[in-house]
């Protein structure tokens, strides 16, 4: 299913620097879609045939919501009571994404190729997850939490707990798996280092594979949007994975020199700079982006041309130039003026150059 995250034959295992025994996932996928019909989210969002899916009257969803339709763990839901607003919620969780890669795969399409489609419409992204699995493994959990513990982290996230979930038997403790949290629950960013081999050999009764852990990347609302930009401009789910990750936190060891005492001149963990190697930052800020004219540009290239497309050809039909009506009623705001402003002094710096370099020559 990798193949799902890009198009063959590259199929994004690790950052682009190809790491070793790291596959990079979308793990939860909620979108927020408003005023289209439920058949059209099926049919033309999630391109899932209708035959598939299980159509509800009222059925318990989500907080606020109530369940309309779902094929297994790929549900589609429309707030009731306070959370009423004119639209729908695509909720996939982890094995819900999974689900999803197969009618992925039947369309010959990729998760850009969704995203791209759904960005056309009027949408949101309340939550978008991303997760690392790694089976090197390159990092030891147990180790991580230890270095919390001691002190030997170095983050922007201000809220760091562990769960180690022990089983009693008899007169010992036999591990379970552990996990370390990073950032609070109920914030728009968080980071959770887990073993995964435990989960799954608890909840499926699989053979324990102590060698698998899972790093997971949870983004909201606003940061969600961001990451979801971001996917679309770099189309490469691990490289994104790993640079947020690097941008937010870094595991540390003690400095032989006992003088130094800043966190920021610490020596890095190991085991953390090898899995950081040649791994970039990138900074999803929760404040808006300064809009620029190539921001404009591609947010009127994908999700508005298709729109505009169709008035010219009626337009040709009645003989009226719609667009130039548009265009003729329409009026920038102040954000628009300024960035209309910056582009005409630049404009007419280069005519200015132009007509000199002409005038030399």
């Amino acid at each position: 299913m990798q193949a799902l995250i890009d198009k063959p034959p590259y199929t994004n295992r690790g950052a682009t620097r190809q790491k070793e025994n790291l596959t990079a996932l979308i793990d939860w996928c909620q979108i927020t879609v408003k005023g289209v019909d439920i058949f059209k989210i099926i049919e033309d969002i999630l391109r899932i045939p209708s035959k598939f899916m299980e159509l509800h009257g009222k059925k318990k969803g989500i907080a606020g919501h109530e369940l309309v339709a779902e094929f297994d763990n790929i549900k589609i839901l429309r707030p009731t009571g306070d959370a009423q607003y004119d639209g729908s919620q695509i909720l996939m969780s982890g094995s819900g994404c999974r689900n999803y890669e197969n009618f992925l795969l039947l369309n010959k399409e990729t998760w850009f190729d969704f995203l791209e489609r759904v960005c056309r419409y009027p949408v949101n992204f309340p939550r978008i997850d991303l997760a690392i699995d790694d089976t090197k493994p390159y990092l030891s959990i147990p180790e991580l939490i230890r270095l919390k513990n001691e002190g030997l982290i170095s983050s922007q996230l201000r809220d760091i707990s562990e769960n180690r979930s022990d089983k009693l038997k008899e007169d010992e403790i036999e591990a379970r798996g552990k996990t370390l949290y990073l950032g609070s629950k109920h914030s728009d960013f968080r980071i959770t280092f887990y073993e995964k081999g435990y989960e799954q050999a608890e909840k499926f009764g699989k053979e324990l594979n102590p060698d698998w852990n899972r790093y997971e990347l949870r983004f909201r609302h606003k940061k969600a949007n961001r990451l979801v930009e971001e996917l679309l401009k770099d189309r490469d789910v691990a490289r994104i994975a790993l640079s947020v990750l690097n941008e937010k936190v870094r595991f540390l060891q003690k400095p032989e020199n006992s003088m130094i005492t800043r966190k920021r001149l610490y020596p890095t963990y190991p085991p953390w700079e090898e899995l950081m190697h040649n791994v970039g930052k990138i900074k999803l800020t929760m404040n808006p982006e300064k809009k620029t004219l190539e921001r404009t540009w591609r947010w009127l290239n994908v999700a508005v041309s298709p729109s505009l497309k169709l008035i010219d050809k009626i337009g040709e039909l009645d003989n009226r130039d719609y667009i130039r009506q548009l265009v003729e009623q329409g009026q920038m705001n102040e954000e628009q003026q300024r960035i209309y402003e910056d582009y005409k002094k630049s404009f007419l710096l280069r005519e200015e150059e132009r007509r000199i370099f002409d005038s030399e020559y």
